[in-house]
């Protein structure tokens, strides 16, 4: 195959972020196919008209899965490597990937699994423009511009069937409980009253998000709403989901995938912050809302365990309703 190979493992956000450099490639070098290794499902985001060539990794593959994936790179004979991840699995991935040109972030002594080494001046950059810094430190240039995510015409026929089934409920919120970690996350009570607040000022439900090992907890929030006020988000795929995202008329979550994907999709969002930063994933929209304490003095600590939670638990329902409700009063229809 030879052409370029693009590291990236995880998460789902960071390769939504990634997608905009993919197509600045794609326009800028067509003479070089690409290829990208992630965890897998996460390559099913990646859109098909970008001919991108899709490595999965499951996400505890073991030994021997990960020299079968080696060896099915190696076959492919690429020019270039690029980590845009550079942990250890990927440093060793890289090392014996038999690829000549080999770039990687400059990650202590991960750094000797590459050629050649770059290290960002601003390490929390937005996603998008630090993946495009990090190409062009090695001659890969171009602009990148929003992901600007289209699902296909045949995806959006088939979530608004499954939508169909609760009516129309507009304005349409979706909310997205789960964090990937327990720091991120924002109280499912806290939840609950949302949907309350909610269904009182527009006699609408709400749709509650879920993806794989999350449906018992999306499930609980909805009973403890009441099914009249809010309804379970049908079973679908990441390509579904993107279109459920695409349908909503404004979407309510922690710093998680789903949240890079209603920004790609340009669904107004309204994200909340605690322990990660904002700066680098942010949604930077005009129609975006993001929402963090200010008074907290360990904000943006990165720790995935917290004794006390103080920066997602201080961001009250209420407070929170009352900024959407200002960011968003037209359609509200909200009197100031």
């Amino acid at each position: 195959m030879s052409g370029i190979l693009i590291v990236r493992l995880k998460g789902l956000g960071d390769i939504v972020h990634l997608i905009p450099a993919l197509r600045m490639l794609q326009q800028n070098y067509p003479q070089h196919p690409l290829a990208l290794l992630c965890q897998k499902p996460f390559g099913n985001i990646i859109p098909a008209d970008l001919n991108v060539k899709v490595f999965e990794l499951a996400p505890h593959a073991g030994v021997f899965e990960t020299f079968k994936l080696l060896k099915a790179i190696r076959r492919q004979k690429f020019d270039y490597l690029f980590d845009l991840f550079a942990n250890p699995r990927t440093a060793i991935i890289s090392l014996l990937s038999g690829v000549k040109k080999r770039y990687g972030f400059d990650y202590r002594f991960r750094r000797n699994a590459y050629t050649e080494t770059y290290s960002p001046p601003d390490p929390n950059l937005h996603l998008m423009k630090l993946f495009a810094e990090f190409f062009a430190e090695f001659g890969f240039r171009g602009t990148v511009k929003h992901p600007s995510l289209k699902p296909e015409p045949e995806t959006f026929a088939k979530v608004d069937q499954l939508l169909a089934i609760n009516g129309d409920a507009r304005p349409l919120l979706g909310i997205n409980p789960h964090t990937t970690y327990p720091s991120k996350a924002w109280p499912e009570e806290y939840f609950v009253e949302i949907i309350r607040l909610w269904f009182e000022k527009t006699g609408k439900k709400v749709l509650v998000s879920w993806g794989p090992g999350e449906e018992e907890a999306a499930q609980r929030i909805v009973e403890a709403a009441g099914k009249q006020k809010a309804f379970l988000q049908p079973k679908v795929n990441i390509a579904e989901f993107a279109a459920v995202l695409a349908r909503l008329d404004l979407f309510l979550t922690s710093d998680t995938g789903p949240m890079n994907i209603a920004w790609a999709v340009k669904t107004p969002t309204i994200a909340l912050f605690g322990p990660t930063t904002r700066k680098a994933v942010a949604p930077d929209g005009p129609e975006d809302l993001v929402l963090f304490n200010p008074e907290i003095e360990c904000l943006q600590c990165h720790l995935e365990q917290c004794s006390h939670r103080s920066c997602m638990r201080s961001m009250k329902p209420e407070w929170v309703f009352a900024e959407i409700c200002k960011k968003y009063k037209d359609m509200l229809q909200v009197t100031e």
